[in-house]
């Protein structure tokens, strides 16, 4: 598989590794914009190399056998470490006031996503308190979570700016599903039934530990996001965590188009085959 991009007509040496210290982010950052976009479009070369193409769905077995393979996972992890910091170094350089609206656009959303997320983890607490029990019951357990997601090809958008980052996004976020499966919840909620003494339905969000107290108005700027451009923004928690604790670039969080609000309810009975509990 080849990744295609501008022709590199400046002869320098790639990088090519994980961006650790000041000295490693300065020579990132002295690059001008056409050598950084060469530096895209080398790294992503290197990690299709591993992983294969993740959009083939005739032939995933490739791309699917490297998740299993520890130091293929490591070596994709870090050189996505590094495309991360090129993306985020050429969003600061270009950052159009449409990439900037963008931003504010998705901001909103994933607070919106968060705080729908917690209200429907309070609402199923609630219809969970008022429900009948079953005297065999062990334990119950609500969780809720907002996660992005990537299922086909339109999991990506394409705009207008992506001849000049030169990154294959929609490929890029395939295996970026894979490398951050693990930090990928933008919010989790997870109340504990026994940690409620008296069980009411009136009672708030707060009292049964499903509020956003994470987002309080507070500006979650941080790393790439602290840009005088953006400071107008109030940074919410879950574009803060897929900026800063996940390998997702700006310009990748720009181009998500799915993502998942899940609530869930478990019902936990033990026993074993003479019908005893066996809790």
């Amino acid at each position: 598989m080849e990744v295609t991009g501008a022709s590199s007509q400046y002869k320098h040496t790639p990088l090519h590794r994980p961006v650790h210290g000041d000295d490693s982010r300065d020579c990132i950052r002295s690059l001008d914009e056409a050598q950084l976009k060469d530096e895209v479009i080398n790294i992503e070369s290197r990690i299709l190399a591993i992983t294969h193409d993740p959009i083939d769905f005739h032939n995933l077995r490739p791309f699917l056998n490297w998740c299993g393979d520890k130091k293929a996972l490591e070596s994709v992890q870090d050189m996505m470490g590094y495309r991360k910091f090129i993306l985020d170094t050429l969003f600061a350089k270009h950052c159009t006031e449409a990439e900037i609206e963008r931003l504010e656009k998705v901001n909103s959303l994933l607070l919106e996503l968060t705080n729908r997320t917690y209200k429907r983890s309070a609402d199923l607490f609630r219809a969970l308190i008022a429900m009948p029990k079953d005297e065999l019951d062990d334990d119950y357990e609500i969780e809720g979570c907002l996660v992005p997601e990537f299922d086909t090809v339109d999991s990506t958008l394409r705009l207008e700016e992506d001849t000049y980052y030169g990154s294959d996004f929609t490929r890029m976020a395939a295996i970026l599903q894979e490398t951050e499966k693990y930090l990928l919840d933008l919010a989790h909620v997870h109340p504990l039934w026994s940690s409620v003494a008296d069980y009411s339905p009136t009672m708030s969000d707060k009292e049964l530990n499903c509020e956003n107290s994470l987002d309080d108005g507070t500006s979650w700027a941080e790393g790439a996001l602290r840009n005088p451009k953006l400071e107008h923004i109030t940074v919410c928690y879950a574009l803060h965590a897929l900026c800063t604790h996940m390998n997702f670039s700006i310009p990748d969080i720009l181009r998500m188009n799915d993502f998942k609000s899940e609530v869930k309810l478990t019902v936990q009975q033990f026993s074993d085959q003479d019908r005893k509990r066996l809790k």
